[in-house]
């Protein structure tokens, strides 16, 4: 099956994200940023017939905003679930199980809570992750891949950083970005503490609260709304470890295998792109 151009993007919202969003629940946040995406789509939430969120977010979304769509599902997939809420809409909408889907993800987050997460992400914080204790996200599981792709390709401290030097960077602008106007430097990641060495502070990944949505409808349906529609071309979704120490090509990500899927469906190449963005 194919999804190419059979659904597009009409409408998004997003919460601003920030260190913390005090006395925010996660749900109150999918209902908020549901609304600016409607808003933007000049839809009603009665136009919804389909609910995409993380885990099973969408039946308690759905039933908060007093709607009750035919088709709703949620997915997890780490830091790649806000992309695969988009995938399993337009599959959906190609299935026909519904035609105007949401797709919503959040994180609600207060600072004097404690720490969410284990060791690895979703390994569980396994004893050759998180030896030394639990982390936030996969912070330990990033040290064993810091140190293999040092070991197998030579790469640097200094290489490491320059990455979290150019992230940063691209951050700089957004309003809607917690690091807005927070530059730093190779000698500021360098210089910073080690959370699990090599792994330097500036390098982790930072717990964080916010909120976004999108609506994806029927190319048809596409044509006659009033924002121009942002096809969906291609899609690819691959999984690897969980338990990072388990996969004996750890520095080979899953994405080499969904990215070229993805370009065979959309009928592109990757020279094609003229704008690219990464996770992590």
């Amino acid at each position: 099956m194919s999804i190419r151009g059979k659904a597009a993007i009409v409408g998004f919202g997003e919460i601003p994200t920030r260190r913390a969003l005090p006395g925010r629940s996660a749900t109150g946040l999918l209902a908020e940023v549901a609304k600016l995406a409607l808003d933007s789509a000049h839809l009603q939430k009665q136009d919804i017939n389909g609910v995409v969120t993380i885990d099973g977010a969408g039946n308690g979304l759905a039933e908060y905003i007093d709607i009750y769509p035919r088709f709703a599902t949620g997915v997890q997939m780490a830091g790649a679930s806000g992309a695969t809420t988009i995938a399993v809409a337009a599959a959906a909408i190609e299935a026909g199980y519904a035609d105007t889907i949401l797709c919503a993800i959040s994180l609600a987050r207060d600072v004097t809570a404690p720490p969410v997460g284990a060791g690895g992400g979703t390994s569980m914080g396994s004893e050759f992750e998180s030896f030394a204790g639990p982390a936030v996200a996969a912070n330990n599981g990033y040290g064993l891949l810091y140190q293999r792709h040092m070991y197998e390709y030579g790469t640097t401290a200094a290489q490491m950083a320059r990455m979290a030097v150019n992230q940063r960077f691209n951050a700089l602008e957004n309003p809607n970005s917690a690091f807005q106007g927070q530059p730093i430097s190779v000698d500021d990641v360098l210089n910073s503490r080690y959370t699990n060495e090599p792994l330097h502070l500036l390098e982790c990944v930072m717990p964080c609260a916010g909120a976004e949505a999108l609506i994806v409808t029927t190319a048809e349906r596409a044509k006659a709304m009033p924002n121009r529609p942002v096809y969906i071309l291609g899609s690819g979704i691959e999984m690897s470890h969980a338990a990072i120490w388990q996969n004996l090509r750890m520095t080979q990500s899953p994405t080499k295998v969904a990215a070229a899927n993805s370009f065979k469906m959309a009928g592109y190449r990757p020279a094609d792109m003229q704008f690219a963005q990464f996770y992590d």
